[in-house]
């Protein structure tokens, strides 16, 4: 339901805010990007290149839980600017063992490892902070984020990267150290309001270990019937997401028929839809509201997933359906975000979202290895898995998402009410 009053600016904090998360964007696509360069360069077998995804994702399966409990205990932008400066040191030791012809795969896995742990604190202490820093107007700072995101990763990182490598190996390394490091300096200026408001101080002062802070996150999702109906769901679909992930190179080389020097190209437009569906959720949410938003987003992946696995040898069909199915997961994922940020209290969000984000990501990997599978009997049986689980999915959780979305309207009109005119 749209709120009954126009939402409030985003303030001069959001911005700043946004500026060191553009920068650090920016920094994770130059990385994603130069480490597999690295990788395929120091080694040929395939299983050492595939090692990097495993490290990429083991962070959240071994730590997850602990980094929700931490930034709910800790001034959430100092947590920040100290990932930033750790990742900015791992990758610039990096930096220099290449320069100098000393590094290895296994330093590969090191780092790629270290920058991840460190993202888990990056990550949920901006989700956690965001309610804060853009009360009243979540879904358009969280649809601003994500489309700067994608921005900065898809189409200025990844090629920078590739540019940059083909001059020198550790170059690309060396900017994004830099990007961290800037990220690090433009997020110390965050107002103390917004990086740790005072009931969550109060709160923290009085906690016990890490282990109970992890067990009563865990209680407080598993007590709220249409927060665990959410998270279940956000696990669902991130198998699917990966299975589908897994093989779309082949897909779209074997099954559409795009040559492989145009593979870059097909992702460059699924990015594109990815940008559009952030830009324009929240304005979808405002006019039809946010349940339908979600539900609508969910299931029109499910049809573009049909869609691509129906285009045999029909490259142009292919790559809109997908451009739609990537601009539909944007704007689900933008909402459904907002949904959980708005409705959990701030003390703990950290916690709620680590678990949320470590079963989300956890299922990546299965996906993948799922998708791996079937793809051997007919590489569209993982578009069409994706399709089925989406659909059956939304529709088991259509009663839960339609409460919290409720939820998610009236605190998002109770903050427009409270808050104050951003400077």
């Amino acid at each position: 339901m749209p709120a009954d009053q126009a939402p409030p600016r985003l303030s001069a904090a959001f911005h700043r805010f946004w500026a060191g998360s553009l920068a650090s964007n920016l920094a994770d696509g130059v990385m994603l990007t130069a480490l597999p360069l690295l990788a395929v360069a120091l080694t040929d077998d395939p299983l050492a290149v595939a090692g990097l995804t495993a490290a990429r994702y083991l962070p959240w399966l071994l730590f997850g839980l602990v980094g929700g409990a931490l930034v709910d205990r800790v001034d959430r932008g100092r947590a920040m600017v100290a990932a930033n400066l750790l990742r900015a040191g791992a990758v610039a030791a990096l930096a220099a063992l290449v320069a100098l012809d000393q590094a290895g795969v296994g330093w590969l896995y090191a780092v790629m490892f270290t920058v991840m742990c460190c993202e888990i604190v990056y990550d949920l202490s901006g989700r956690a902070m965001l309610p804060a820093l853009a009360p009243g107007a979540v879904d358009r700072a969280n649809g601003r984020l994500t489309a700067s995101q994608e921005t900065a990763q898809d189409f200025v990182g990844a090629p920078l990267a590739g540019f940059l490598f083909a001059v020198a190996a550790a170059l690309p390394l060396a900017v994004n150290s830099g990007a961290y490091l800037l990220g690090a300096l433009i997020l110390m200026g965050l107002p103390s309001a917004a990086r740790r408001p005072a009931a969550q101080a109060r709160e923290a002062a009085g906690r016990g270990s890490l282990r109970a802070d992890i067990g009563e996150g865990l209680r407080f999702v598993y007590g709220d019937r249409a927060l665990r109906a959410l998270v279940v769901f956000s696990t669902a679909v991130n198998l699917a997401a990966g299975a589908q992930a897994a093989v779309l190179v082949l897909v779209v080389r074997d099954h559409l028929g795009v040559p492989a020097p145009l593979f870059g190209v097909f992702l460059a437009v699924g990015a594109v839809g990815a940008l559009t569906g952030a830009l324009l959720a929240a304005g979808l949410a405002a006019r039809v509201g946010r349940f339908a938003a979600v539900t609508g987003g969910y299931l029109l992946q499910a049809v573009c997933a049909v869609v691509v696995a129906a285009a045999t040898g029909s490259p142009w069909i292919g790559a809109a359906a997908w451009a739609v199915l990537a601009g539909a997961s944007a704007v689900a994922g933008v909402l459904s975000g907002g949904i959980v940020q708005q409705i959990v209290p701030s003390g703990l969000l950290g916690r709620v979202m680590s678990v949320r984000r470590m079963l989300g990501l956890g299922m990546v990997p299965v996906g993948a290895l799922l998708g791996g599978l079937l793809a051997r009997l007919d590489l569209r049986l993982p578009l069409l898995l994706g399709a089925v689980v989406f659909t059956l999915s939304t529709l088991a959780v259509l009663r839960h998402l339609r409460r919290a979305a409720a939820r998610a309207d009236l605190a998002e009109r109770r903050a427009r009410r409270e808050s104050p005119d951003p400077d």
